[in-house]
């Protein structure tokens, strides 16, 4: 039966369907990114089908049937299809997303009770680099002192000791500059808007469309984290089967950082924080202001905007409570943080960093 005649719970028990939600590579998006151009009858049984994969992978992982368990409920999977035919599909999606105790669910757990040693979802450099069928070059860095490699763009990697890095071999030849990371990398992107750069880290994806950032991606650590150094940078799961399928254009989605912003990302939980770098540095640019390193009776809103444009950061405070306090001091070698406890004293406020932002609260001085 082909794909043209498949229903909610078809999809459902289809392992290639299965393999672009969960695991998407460049193969399964082009595919099912087709499909629905060719059929697009059938984007609400596939959107249901995707729905349902994703609400219920952490609650599968956790708890898998007994075999016993697994049998009954296949009998009430092919019930449930003879019947959904004769019922119309929004009926179905439903019942489907009603519960998460519904028969399509429990086709997903007998796909990965299949599967040896699933306990997580984690996915190892070997695993991806295997996964390409395309011929790669491996560069590994096995001294105790950073290396700099050149790529065929002119895009460079700073590569770190006990780190390895694998990219295509046409890698000027096809569309997306893909390079696959297990440890810790400063890379600097050769600018181009048709041709993305993209690097795999464990499970995390990060796009660029020309810019410099680190990753670090160690196999045994909980997190991987990115850091921007200049210009713009997108991250996102592999999971996250939405904005893989646009990975090609030139549009950046996911979780946007800019410069002296991070995000960690929980492989255990498979979540993204957003924050900022540990030590955040003056941004060069001949269009910013200079800071500033001595001032007398400013306004803090003033002192505030100008910390904002010379770090390309986000100051959130009340402005009737701040905006005309009067500040006097002097800066010199001063880290941003430092920076802002001293002003935070001399406004009897206090900060914290959220969502990359730093917010200023407090009772003010009006």
């Amino acid at each position: 039966m082909g794909y043209y005649h498949y229903e909610v719970t078809d999809f459902l028990e289809d392992q290639y369907f299965k393999s672009w939600v969960l695991a998407p590579s460049q193969e399964t998006c082009d595919f099912w990114n087709n499909f629905l151009l060719t059929h697009p009858e059938k984007a609400e049984a596939i959107a249901s089908a995707r729905s349902v994969l994703l609400g219920i992978r952490s609650e599968m992982e956790a708890d898998f049937p007994t075999d016993g368990q697994v049998a009954a409920m296949l009998d009430e999977i092919h019930n449930r299809k003879d019947s959904a035919s004769r019922r119309p599909m929004r009926g179905l999606w439903l019942r489907l997303g009603a519960s998460l105790s519904a028969a399509a669910v429990v086709l997903l757990v007998i796909g990965w009770a299949r599967q040896p040693n699933r306990h997580d979802s984690h996915v190892s450099y070997e695993e991806l680099v295997s996964a390409v069928e395309a011929p790669l070059v491996e560069q590994t860095n096995t001294t105790t002192s950073p290396i700099l490699l050149t790529l065929p763009d002119s895009s460079t990697i700073l590569l770190q000791p006990k780190s390895s890095v694998s990219y295509h071999k046409d890698f000027t030849q096809i569309a997306l500059r893909e390079v696959y990371l297990s440890g810790q990398a400063f890379f600097t992107v050769t600018k181009n808007r048709h041709r993305p750069f993209v690097v795999y880290s464990n499970e995390l994806v990060t796009k660029v469309l020309g810019t410099s950032f680190t990753v670090k991606a160690f196999e045994d650590a909980k997190q991987v984290e990115v850091c921007v150094k200049t210009g713009k940078v997108s991250v996102f799961p592999r999971t996250d089967t939405e904005v893989c399928e646009g990975i090609t254009s030139p549009e950046l989605a996911g979780t946007i950082i800019t410069p002296n912003q991070k995000v960690l990302f929980s492989r255990e939980q498979t979540q993204i924080h957003k924050g900022l770098v540990d030590e955040p540095e003056i941004l060069v640019s001949a269009v910013l202001p200079a800071p500033l390193l001595k001032f007398q009776d400013m306004p803090v809103s003033e002192l505030l905007n100008n910390i904002e444009e010379t770090y390309g950061i986000d100051i959130v405070y009340d402005h009737r409570l701040f905006g005309e306090c009067l500040l006097t001091a002097s800066f010199t070698t001063e880290s941003l943080y430092e920076k802002m406890d001293l002003i935070c004293k001399g406004i009897e406020a206090s900060f914290e960093v959220i969502d990359g932002k730093m917010i200023v609260t407090g009772r003010g001085c009006n």
